[in-house]
This record gives C-alpha cells, structure tokens and sequence, in this order.
C-alpha cells in the first residue's frame, strides 16, 4: 500500500529556533548558547556538514547520527536506540529519496547556528514532498533533525497580480533574504492568507545576522537601521510606542509590533512592521517619497529577533487585507541585475547603485 504523508506524519522535532516559532515569554532570560567552533555559521563547513548528517539519515546510519548530537538534542531522543527506532520508522514510511527538488541554508536568527531545509521526493510519498530541516552549531552538533511533509497552500486569487507600484526594496545596502518566495518551504509567510507572499530580511556579516552571542538588540547588525519607502505615497497608519523585545522572546502585546503604512493608490499599500520603539520618522497623513527613511529596524511585537518584514496588500485594514505579490525592480540579486523580480529565500539583495537612496548598512 502506498503510504499518504498526511495520514501519518512522522516527525523528529526539539528545541529549536526557527524563525517562524514564538517562544513562550520568560521571566529569566535564556542562557547564551556556545558558539565558535571549526563550524561557522553559513560557512562552507557547516553547509557540508547539514548534508552529511542527511546522508547518515538516509543511509540508516542511526549511531553515526547519534554522535553528532548536542546533548540537549540527545536528551529529548533518550538513548541511541530510541534514536534507531524513530529513524527506521521514519525511514520505512518514506522509502528512499528519488529527488531533491530543492534546498537552502540560512542562519538562525537567534543563535549561531547554520539552518539547512531539503525538499525532496521519497519513493512511497504520493502526490506531497518532504521537507527536511536540520540546524547545525559552530563545533558541527545537531540541534535540530526536523522531518514532515511539505504544506501545499493555494496561492489565492492574486496569485497572478502584477504590481501598479514601481516598488524598490526598503532598505540600503545588501540583506539577505530570510523568508521569500511562492511555497511554504521558501516562505513561512506563505501559510498565512494574510502574509503570504511577505517577505523578510536581515542584515549579515561573515553569514550571521549578530555579533557576540546576540543576547541583545544591540548585537544585531540590522537594529537600528534606517528604513526607506519603498514608493512614493502618503502615510495612513503608525504605530510607534510598543518596546523592542529582547531576542529570542517575542510578546503578543500587538499583531505586529510598530509599523508604518503607506497608500501608494491603486490599492496597493507597502506595510513595514515590528519596527523600532519611536523610530517612525512621518506622521498619519504625510507625504513621503520613494528613499525617503520613514523608520529603523527594530524587533517590536511578536518578533523573534531583529530584521526587516515588509509585505504588499490591498487595503489599509478595511475590508480586510489581502497580501500582494511585491516585485521590485531595479535590484540586484546574488550579483545579478534584476530589471523586475520577486526575491527568494537565501539571496542576497540589494537596490541597483543608481538608485541607492542611503548609506549602505553599518556593520558596527
């Protein structure tokens, strides 16, 4: 019988901090996690160790597994048997992989670990993919081993929607690209109706988004970055009094955390959210144009950590909003030139030179 991944879903999931997840507010502030090690995050090493532990995972290589481990990860498992007996459960329900449809690697927002997602084809799956989702630290230990279908969700109807607005990306300088693109494994967004085609970014140095141990907003090298209008229009909704949250610990004291809205006509209204504490720089009701710093960087609001949430929609809030697809145009993506595109999960973007509008991100 051929096995059907949404009637049985098998996953291996522990501690983690992926960027979607809210963790539960804490009194105590979490304990820096170790860092450094032969393993830096986004480095080539650590993107080769990801693919060597799925390896192990495919080829039934349960103990080879097991010593990869960290030992907050082993403790969840309970022991190495307990380990072989998921894994071959899992296994067996699978098959093995007939294709990798895609894959990428991204740096945990906060903690210094490397994040690799796999989409795949296993050979007893009809008509779902599977997604893989392992995190590796600096010293190459296993913090996360994550399997379970991929989500299909139906684009809606703006699916094909081509922007009026000539959008430009908010920000100077080169980001990377944290959540983009059309399906649920380029896009957490994407399993929202309201979000979906949103996008995320953050600002990187040597492949991660902090100094230190990132236990402050301050280590973050996008906190407190200027923010620009992505188009010319006028400003019909602030929000600028809720605190930024320490990293790794979001509060729901607001859907978004501060934002500023802006109406460009034609139904197209560019939202910047969970912005920094009295950054907004224009009032309800201004004009602003295109490059103009409207806001910095903040982690206000259900946000797990520092970076930039920008999405395009269709209304200022009634009738409710539905999310757009945002194509920007003249930008670079990876080094390439764009003359209109919709960037994706794992680029680095940036506004083409000419039309740079302020100084490039700071790396403090």
């Amino acid at each position: 019988m051929t096995f059907r991944l949404h009637s049985i879903i098998a996953i291996l999931l522990f501690p983690a901090l992926l960027f979607a997840q809210t963790k539960p507010q804490s009194s105590k502030p979490a304990a820096a996690p170790p860092s450094g090690g032969p393993y830096p995050v986004m480095s080539s090493q650590a993107r080769q160790r990801a693919q060597q532990i799925f390896q192990m995972f495919e080829a039934g290589q349960s103990g080879a597994m097991w010593a990869t481990l960290a030992e907050g990860t082993k403790k969840n498992y309970g022991s190495e048997e307990k380990l072989a007996a998921s894994t071959k459960n899992l296994r067996e329900h699978l098959g093995t992989e007939t294709k990798m449809a895609d894959e990428d690697f991204a740096p945990s927002l906060a903690r210094p670990w490397t994040l690799y997602s796999r989409l795949s084809d296993y050979s007893k799956t009809t008509n779902v993919q599977v997604v893989t989702n392992i995190a590796i630290n600096e010293r190459g230990q296993v913090e996360i081993f994550q399997v379970g279908p991929e989500r299909g969700f139906y684009q809606g109807r703006f699916g094909g929607y081509k922007d009026t607005t000539k959008l430009k990306l908010p920000f100077a300088g080169e980001w990377f690209v944290y959540q983009g693109g059309r399906s649920a494994f380029q896009n957490s967004n994407f399993n929202n109706d309201d979000q979906r085609f949103a996008l995320d970014f953050a600002f990187l140095k040597n492949g991660r988004p902090f100094s230190g141990d990132g236990s402050d907003n301050s280590d973050y090298y996008c906190f407190g970055q200027p923010l620009l209008a992505p188009a010319d229009g006028t400003v019909v909704d602030v929000q600028d009094g809720y605190q930024d949250n320490p990293p790794g610990r979001p509060v729901n004291d607001s859907p978004r955390g501060n934002i500023v809205l802006i109406a460009h006509g034609n139904s197209e209204f560019s939202l910047l959210t969970n912005l920094k504490q009295n950054s907004i720089k224009f009032k309800k009701g201004d004009k602003v144009k295109q490059g103009d710093v409207v806001a910095e960087c903040g982690s206000s609001g259900p946000s797990p950590g520092p970076h930039v949430h920008y999405q395009l929609q269709s209304s200022a809030g009634i009738p409710l909003p539905d999310s757009l697809p945002a194509q920007f145009v003249d930008y670079i993506a990876d080094g390439k030139p764009v003359p209109v595109g919709e960037p994706v999960r794992g680029q680095m973007v940036s506004n083409a030179p000419a039309s740079s509008a302020a100084q490039p991100a700071s790396t403090k």
